[in-house]
């Protein structure tokens, strides 16, 4: 496996946080690096990321979608297959462990634009999938380096009632990649199984909502190890993430935050099962709308 890029089969989604670190001090200097650590920035989710307690990143994707149709299933099984536009823009910023220095523009790392569509198919009234697709452009920032990035993929959400709320099995396969306008193409996939679930406390806030929590844990497989470098010239790898979340929703309206109109509002702690990989994210839905 070469240090200079991400490789097939290698991670899934937040996990590729470990790709937009500054090459200049991710990798020994004698190795060199191509413009794709910053090309899969548009997948990832928001939050703060730690490898080996030696680098710290941070990522921001906003959550923008624009439904055009919901989808709907009736007790006789006809169904309308719902449609939804990902806006999906991202920024990855690095160097972020000199706090005075956080505003310098050296310390943002890359843009991202990847729109995309996404369907809401109701298989039956318990299950449905998520099939997207997302094409797009990005660019580091302070650099001519920039790539087309691309990603698809299906999820899986499948509901089961509780007496104080819902449970939901959660599973995705994805796949990606991206051509940089110079250097070698790459692609990469991976699958992700979970649990969510839904709990009633039929308590409100102080508009009159009604609040519910939404608890969740996922495991993401890695088809091979995702292999980096660290800033003494070591090298590490994982090939597992494991994600423990806790956020808050109201039943009958979204989070309003700020001009975006979220499904739920919470934290998520993700860490590799090796020790490696650490992080903290802010979570605006469930896995299934991510």
């Amino acid at each position: 496996m070469k240090l200079n890029h991400c490789t097939r089969g290698t991670t899934y989604r937040l996990l590729l946080i470990l790709c937009t670190i500054s090459p200049a001090s991710l990798f020994a200097e004698e190795v060199e690096i191509e413009p794709v650590n910053w090309a899969y920035s548009s997948i990832f989710g928001t939050g703060w990321y730690q490898i080996e307690d030696n680098q710290s990143v941070f990522a921001v994707s906003l959550p923008v979608r624009q439904k055009l149709r919901s989808s709907s299933i009736s007790e006789s099984g006809e169904r309308k297959i719902g449609f939804e536009i990902d806006w999906a823009l991202s920024v990855g910023l690095y160097k972020i462990d000199d706090l005075p220095g956080l505003l310098d523009p050296d310390n943002f790392g890359s843009v991202v634009f990847t729109p995309g569509i996404e369907l809401v198919i109701p298989v039956t009234q318990r299950w449905n999938l998520r099939p997207y697709a997302n094409f797009g452009w990005g660019s580091k920032l302070g650099s001519s380096d920039s790539a087309w990035v691309y990603y698809t993929g299906i999820k899986s959400r499948y509901t089961f009632p509780a007496a104080t709320g819902n449970w939901a099995l959660i599973n995705s396969i994805y796949y990606g990649g991206y051509t940089p306008s110079v250097g070698p193409s790459d692609d990469l996939a991976a699958i992700l199984t979970g649990i969510e679930y839904r709990q009633r406390l039929n308590k409100t806030s102080k508009d009159g909502d009604i609040i519910d929590l939404h608890w969740s844990l996922a495991y993401s497989y890695l088809g091979d190890e995702l292999t980096f470098g660290l800033p003494d010239g070591s090298i590490d790898a994982i090939d597992d993430q494991f994600e423990a979340a806790l956020a808050y929703g109201y039943r009958n309206r979204p989070v309003k935050l700020w001009f975006m109109k979220l499904d739920t509002l919470g934290l998520g702690y993700r860490f590799s099962s090796n020790g490696t990989f650490k992080g903290i994210s802010l979570n605006f839905g469930s896995w299934f709308t991510r």
